[in-house]
């Protein structure tokens, strides 16, 4: 286990009376993948209300870290030393080796029973025991296993905790991650029935779970504020050291993250761009797609459909300052919705990473009236509801005849930026405790 300033850890064991505590049940805050930015948020909201914020977090089956902030230096410090120390990672792991071991993963529960678990539980509990006081405690899920510890704790010290959940994507309703669903949805339902809160990302899956298990959920969207305060400016991309199959000449429409299996109708996503090349070759010219990332599965169904030559592009995972540049310099930037209905109210942080760099933005698969077609026609005044080959095609005729004008495209950043108070609200019931 690493202890992080533990002066103040001290002083939590000797003052188990303080009611502004915020214990943060977490597994990104020791790196910068897009989910982090989340947690990150939820920090920097407690502090600001004055909280003592201490976290919690796991790393992979045995690292475990627990540090305390009283202020936003301190945790700003912690954070950039984590950036420092962090070796890029893409969110998901490539290869059939990892499929398999993640399908093992799943269908035995694994992720629940980690050493590091056990660890967070054992010493959450040494800290709670003679702890007069409420004591506020976020777990942020996934991992489901921080949910579950939480709710453990939930039952050992039921008058000592006001336990909320933050559930940034699904487990027992995800539909692509495997395992027996019965048995994930029945823990899910005892787990967040537990909680005095549940949050999530999204109307699409707050109405999933109010309908399947019976609880009140409240919404916060991924706001993306460490977009918040970008340069009036970027470096100009140096393509040619990305991929020296990149065109400058073309317009480069450009993905940026990871694509696991099965969360996508890549069929139909890389059969619209193939038939767009076949009927129109002298358009297909104009435009040249780029994915940047662990985007393996796109690269396989781009294989077996035939597509050749540099209309599609692929580069390996980069940094986040990195995905930030080629995202600012990118001519559009292409968003994929997740293959279900409704897209299963999956809303990233990239759409609003997509919408606060003021680019156009093309996307495949979007459900009519999903969260994220709602977010585009509320704040770009229109959308795209592309799902077949020949919308998609039909699309990217458009865009490389008419112009990117045509697409959806955030023209003021402050009218996104209220969605924010939507977390301090939620920080202020928790702090004050009330149920």
């Amino acid at each position: 286990m690493k202890l992080i300033n533990s002066q103040c850890a001290t002083q939590l064991s000797r003052n188990p009376g303080n009611t502004h505590d915020v214990w943060f049940f977490t597994s990104e805050l020791e790196g910068e993948r897009a989910s982090s930015f989340r947690q990150e948020r939820w920090c920097r909201i407690f502090l600001q209300k004055g909280a003592r914020v201490c976290i919690f977090n796991i790393r992979g089956a045995f690292s475990y870290t627990y540090a305390v902030f009283e202020n936003e230096a301190q945790f700003d410090a912690f954070r950039e030393s984590c950036r420092t120390k962090a070796k890029p990672m893409a969110s998901i792991r490539e290869g059939r080796a990892a499929k398999l071991i993640r399908r093992i993963k799943h269908l035995f529960l694994i992720d629940l029973f980690l050493p590091n678990n056990f660890l967070l539980i054992f010493h959450a509990h040494r800290l709670l025991v003679g702890r007069r006081s409420r004591n506020a405690l976020m777990a942020s899920s996934p991992p489901f296993s921080v949910a579950v510890a939480g709710a453990i704790l939930k039952r050992l010290h039921s008058s000592r905790i006001v336990f909320s959940v933050d559930m940034r994507d699904a487990w027992g309703l995800h539909t692509a991650m495997g395992g027996i669903p019965w048995i994930k949805r029945t823990i899910e339902r005892a787990v967040l029935r537990s909680a005095d809160y549940v949050t999530t990302v999204s109307h699409g899956l707050k109405n999933e779970y109010e309908a399947t298990y019976g609880i009140k959920v409240g919404v916060m969207y991924n706001v993306a504020t460490h977009y918040f305060d970008l340069p009036p400016g970027f470096a100009e991309m140096d393509w040619a050291s990305l991929s020296a199959d990149i065109d400058i000449q073309r317009l480069k429409l450009i993905y940026t993250g990871s694509t696991p299996e099965r969360f996508y109708d890549l069929i139909s996503i890389i059969g619209g761009i193939k038939h767009f090349r076949d009927s129109q070759p002298a358009l297909a010219e104009r435009l040249q797609m780029i994915f940047v990332g662990a985007c393996e599965e796109v690269q396989r169904e781009a294989k077996r459909q035939g597509m050749t030559g540099s209309d599609i592009v692929f580069v390996p995972h980069v940094p986040q300052h990195m995905s930030k540049l080629i995202q600012a310099n990118a001519d559009a930037l292409i968003f994929l919705g997740y293959h279900g209905d409704g897209n299963k109210g999956v809303v990233s942080t990239k759409i609003f990473e997509y919408l606060l760099l003021g680019k156009p933005i093309i996307p495949f698969s979007l459900h009519e009236g999903s969260d994220v077609d709602r977010i585009l026609r509320r704040y770009c005044g229109r959308s795209l509801n592309l799902h077949t080959k020949h919308d998609i095609s039909n699309a990217l005729a458009s865009a490389a005849s008419i112009g990117l004008g045509i697409l959806p495209c955030l023209t003021d950043r402050d009218d996104i930026k209220h969605l924010i108070k939507d977390y301090a609200d939620h920080a202020s019931n928790l702090l004050s405790c009330r149920l």
